[in-house]
């Protein structure tokens, strides 16, 4: 027979009170579980397939999730929306934005471009796809974010994109190659603008949310710097940052660091809206909005919103 003083029941249970009473630690952003999406479930207005793919080097495993209008493609092809960080997108997704698309009149072709995992983000493989490289006297030099993840590979993933992600989608259903459109969130939209100033000709509408402006010294600001606003003329840009005030917790990554010969950037979240307004005058069709209310991890919903009533846009 086991016995058990009293003592040490009143130290078992008071235990057990302390562990119940400890609050569950929130997972890390971008780390949270998917869960039911809008594609487990019947839709009278979109099909859904899936299909999976590995990076060149096969170290990162894609999961591309099409949503196709059950309506007719219009004569000229759908126009397309595609989403970078595709399982958070898909998470973010509801019954009722598709409802709105193919209401519309001019339902778009989604693609969610996301990564063979649970979660709403793959946070290493994310570092390296859109983030964009950095080269001094001509070679490229090793990246990493503030937590330790290779960057660098944007070019990479850029060309992914245009050689297999593209040629899938139009193999599967009939696509205006005039209407394409990138959506990105944080680092997605940094690789959005980085894809606007580097291959402005990829797409015909960029939507950035928050863009990581700060990345790597601010490699993005130098690549707008050099950028010939010209080139994005007739392009439809969209740009939306939240300015409310960061969690004390979470501070503002350190700002960046003047490079030999150039002038220190002292704010570059702030910086996007120079951005933005020299796209206009280059002759872009901008959008640029901030939203004090709402923080950077908020800001997915907000510019996603956005992007989907851009899409439907004629």
């Amino acid at each position: 027979m086991i016995r058990l003083s009293i003592l040490s029941l009143c130290s078992v249970l008071g235990a057990a009170s302390v562990y119940a009473q400890t609050p569950v630690a929130e997972p890390a952003p971008g780390m949270q579980l998917v869960g039911e999406t809008v594609m487990d479930r019947p839709s009278s207005w979109y099909q859904f397939e899936r299909h999976m793919l590995d990076s060149a080097d096969g170290k990162r495993h894609y999961r591309i999730d099409i949503s196709i209008p059950r309506a007719p493609a219009p004569a000229g092809g759908y126009p397309v929306l595609y989403m970078l960080d595709g399982n958070a997108a898909m998470a973010t997704l509801q019954d009722d934005d598709l409802a709105k698309l193919a209401n519309s009149g001019h339902p778009p072709v989604l693609v969610a471009i996301g990564y063979d995992v649970p979660t709403r983000n793959d946070v290493v493989s994310r570092a390296f796809d859109y983030t964009p490289p950095t080269y001094e006297n001509g070679q490229r030099v090793h990246q990493e974010d503030d937590r330790g993840r290779a960057g660098g590979g944007a070019d990479i993933f850029l060309d992914y994109i245009q050689s297999v992600i593209q040629p899938l989608v139009k193999s599967r259903t009939a696509v205006n190659s005039r209407k394409e459109m990138l959506w990105g969130h944080s680092y997605g939209g940094l690789f959005t603008l980085h894809t606007l100033f580097t291959r402005p000709a990829a797409f015909a509408r960029y939507v950035a949310g928050d863009p990581s402006a700060w990345w790597n010294d601010g490699v993005l600001v130098r690549e707008w710097q050099a950028f010939d606003a010209k080139q994005a003329a007739g392009k439809a840009v969209a740009v939306f940052v939240g300015t409310k005030p960061r969690d004390p917790n979470r501070p503002m990554p350190n700002l960046p660091r003047a490079k030999p010969g150039q002038a220190p950037i002292e704010n570059p979240r702030a910086i996007i809206g120079d951005m933005a307004e020299s796209l206009r005058q280059g002759g872009a069709n901008v959008t640029y909005e901030t939203f004090p209310q709402y923080g950077h991890g908020e800001m997915i919903r907000v510019s996603l919103e956005r992007a989907l009533d851009i899409a439907i846009q004629p």
